[in-house]
């Protein structure tokens, strides 16, 4: 379908690009807007009777201000309404005024003509500042001749891409048996069962030893809709975080199947949201199983391209106005747009994705399954520059053989970081696709990404004062291949634990790597007594130290490590020699690159 060759005029950008929010026009010569416009139509056109079903997206030149200061007055009103926990969000990217034009809604005057011009209005978005409508031909020539109509643009449809993966699973999964840690690694803290290897691979069991699990941070997950019966969300929706959901196809408040839906319908989004949110002890643990979720199902199985853009870019603007911070979702568009489109200023859900990021949001999305396709790269919204594009490993690190690769069309490395994408222990709806079980192993960049998506989430728990472009700075940067990214595994497969130590300043590392050592506690939290040992590749020789810091960074006593290849046990008594109170507090090896561990004490 396209071919698998990039012009070699288009250079490859470097690593100093990884925060930027807007790189401008990717050609120099974009078309024009009336260009864009013809091209659409001509497209509805050849359709012939279809047209009429197909939705098309009309942009509007402006949000209708008639001067500054009644600009400046809406804006007012639209930042007082925001939900707290996106304020906090947004002031970390865009400051005190935490809203601009791209927050207002489209004027009602423009959408009036519109529907006046007989179009039917389906979807609205602020931040692309258009409405998606279904209109003949005819009808929507009417409306591109509206003086505040600047192009039309078909909405695109995709396919979320663990369709074909989920439902037929590789036999190599089959025959994976499934791993648990050895003794020699200590006593950890929950028993992940099967889901252990790909948890510990990427270091989120050492973070959730280190007392993380992602609390407090909120996660919307976009999908085909959610089985909440499964019983790996018992604990979740027992703590009540499940803050919000919203069926964006039917336009109502649940997204499990209800009558009506193609049977199986919610399988894909309950695989998804098991592994960033799940929770069952001996069979599987979420990246993240303390952290907050919003449930947004914006895909209809029962369409050969279930995924509709403007559900999509509405499902986003909806999870920024409910206080979302990361975004997890597995799908990709590429059907209507060519590879040349992928240059991260095309697609509509581009666009939307990197406004997302500029809201302080970080949109984690599969790189895609296109690998061994015709299509072969990845497809929109992973070419956006903002958004983390996740791509698929085998166990053992390498590349899963479908999963999607980079560059861009203008040059920049794609996908930015990778997570296990085959034999991936899930939760699934038992029947159907399932079978009869309610676990199971699958295939695809669908399932590394809420992975991916996770680890985020801690890394945003343990580093509450971090932007989303820092949070997705110290996961690429910490991956194993950050001295030498390429276009098939990008910054290489995650280490949330080195993430975790990762200095916040653009290309400084808290740490190397390689010589990266873990402290570990048990149990923990504690009563009455909590020990410590040291292991990883860090030499050990002489005596260290241990400090126990208050989470607020007071020092409250120093303990002597004569032998740091022995474990340490500490009694919870200060310096002082007074019990400290129950509570949480912070345990590092000093001069160690090992990071600090939260630890719990209780009296």
């Amino acid at each position: 379908m396209m071919p698998r060759t990039i012009p070699t005029c288009v250079p490859l950008l470097i690593v100093c690009s990884l925060v930027c929010l807007s790189r401008g026009p990717a050609t120099a010569n974009p078309p024009a807007d009336s260009d864009i416009t013809e091209a659409t139509l001509a497209y509805l056109a050849d359709l012939g009777e279809d047209a009429a079903q197909r939705k098309v997206w009309v942009y509007f030149a402006d949000k209708g201000a008639a001067d500054a200061s009644a600009l400046e007055a809406r804006l007012r009103a639209t930042a007082a309404a925001l939900e707290p926990h996106a304020v906090s969000r947004r002031r970390k990217t865009l400051g005190p005024g935490l809203v601009d034009r791209h927050d207002l809604p489209v004027c009602a005057t423009y959408r009036r003509a519109v529907a006046a011009c007989g179009a039917e209005i389906v979807r609205e978005s602020r931040w692309l500042n258009a409405v998606s409508v279904r209109a003949s031909v005819a009808t929507l020539r009417a409306v591109a001749a509206l003086p505040e109509v600047v192009r039309l643009l078909p909405v695109a449809r995709g396919r979320y891409v663990g369709r074909r993966d989920a439902r037929s699973p590789v036999d190599g999964c089959r025959r994976l048996p499934a791993s648990r840690p050895s003794q020699s690694e200590g006593p950890l803290r929950f028993d992940y069962g099967p889901s252990y290897d790909q948890m510990a691979e990427i270091g989120i069991v050492t973070a959730h030893d280190g007392g993380w699990s992602g609390a407090g941070v909120r996660i919307c997950l976009m999908d085909t809709g959610y089985w909440r019966e499964h019983p790996v969300y018992a604990r979740l929706l027992a703590e009540q975080r499940l803050i919000a959901q919203w069926d964006f196809v039917n336009d109502d408040g649940e997204t499990q199947d209800e009558p009506g839906d193609p049977e199986g319908q919610h399988f894909h989004g309950t695989v998804t949201w098991s592994l960033v949110g799940g929770f069952e002890e001996t069979e599987l643990i979420g990246a993240a199983y303390g952290a907050e979720f919003l449930l947004a199902k914006t895909e209809d199985t029962a369409d050969e391209y279930p995924a509709e853009e403007d559900n999509w870019v509405a499902a986003m603007e909806w999870a920024d106005a409910h206080g979302a911070d990361i975004l997890s979702t597995s799908l990709n568009y590429i059907q209507w747009y060519t590879y040349e489109d992928m240059d991260g200023n095309t697609a509509p859900i581009t666009i939307a994705s990197d406004i997302a990021a500029g809201r302080g949001m970080l949109p984690c999305v599969a790189a895609g399954n296109w690998g061994t396709m015709d299509w072969y790269y990845i497809g929109a919204p992973a070419d956006a520059d903002s958004v983390i594009a996740v791509g698929g490993t085998m166990p053992d690190g390498t590349l899963w053989y479908d999963s999607s690769h980079g560059p861009t069309y203008d040059g920049r490395i794609k996908p930015e970081v990778c997570a296990r994408g085959a034999c991936v222990y899930c939760a699934v709806v038992p029947g159907g696709h399932g079978g009869p079980d309610l676990y199971r192993q699958l295939d695809g960049t669908s399932v590394a990404c809420p992975l991916v998506a996770g680890a985020a989430a801690l890394l945003l728990e343990a580093h509450p004062n971090w932007s989303a472009m820092q949070v997705r700075e110290a996961l690429m940067l910490t991956a194993d291949n950050a001295e030498d990214p390429d276009n098939d595994r990008g910054w290489g497969r995650i280490d949330v634990a080195a993430a975790l130590g990762y200095g916040a300043g653009v290309g400084e590392r808290a740490f190397p790597a390689s010589v990266l050592a873990q402290l570990r506690a048990w149990p923990n939290p504690a009563r009455g007594r909590i020990g410590f040992r040291l292991v990883g590749d860090e030499p050990r020789d002489g005596p260290q130290t241990i400090e126990i810091f208050t989470p607020n960074g007071r020092r409250i006593v120093t303990l002597p490590w004569q032998d740091p290849t022995a474990p340490l046990r500490w009694n919870g008594v200060g310096a002082g020699g007074a019990a400290v109170p129950t509570g949480l507090y912070l345990a590092r090896v000093r001069g160690s690159a090992a990071p600090a561990v939260r630890v719990g004490f209780v009296r």
